[in-house]
């Protein structure tokens, strides 16, 4: 089943120290934090940076719970895709969930999360372009 990825667009790393775990990943790998931004009203926050072509995206509260450490984990990877609106139909063709493509963070873009048949391992599809603004 091919759904037109491109390359591999994001990495994503939560944790529940986003901020924490971005300055780790920044000092050991010697990459610069090019992006930060939080959501208002959500706790989200996220740090971008850049390991060669890959983008990694920090996510997570910006500071850990009480009493918890900054544990980080994989959260998934995102594609990219030229038509994400076909790449979703081959998907669900297969039989696999995946949600109606959305605006993306990044300007003009969109994205959808494939549900089902990842073998735990989360990925969505961003294809950029997608919309005006």
């Amino acid at each position: 089943m091919g759904i037109g990825a491109t390359h591999i667009d994001h990495v994503v790393i939560s944790s529940n120290h986003s901020a924490k775990t971005a300055e780790l990943f920044s000092k050991t790998y010697d990459i610069e934090i090019k992006r930060t931004m939080s959501r208002p009203g959500t706790g989200a926050h996220m740090e971008f940076a850049k390991l060669d072509e890959v983008v990694l995206e920090f996510a997570g509260p910006g500071e850990p719970p009480e009493g918890e450490d900054p544990r980080a984990r994989l959260s998934g990877f995102v594609f990219a895709v030229d038509d994400i609106d076909a790449a979703v139909k081959t998907i669900r063709d297969a039989g696999y969930e995946v949600t109606e493509p959305k605006p993306a963070v990044q300007p003009g873009a969109k994205i959808a999360a494939v549900k089902s048949g990842t073998n735990g391992v989360p990925f969505a599809l961003i294809q950029y372009g997608a919309h005006e603004g």
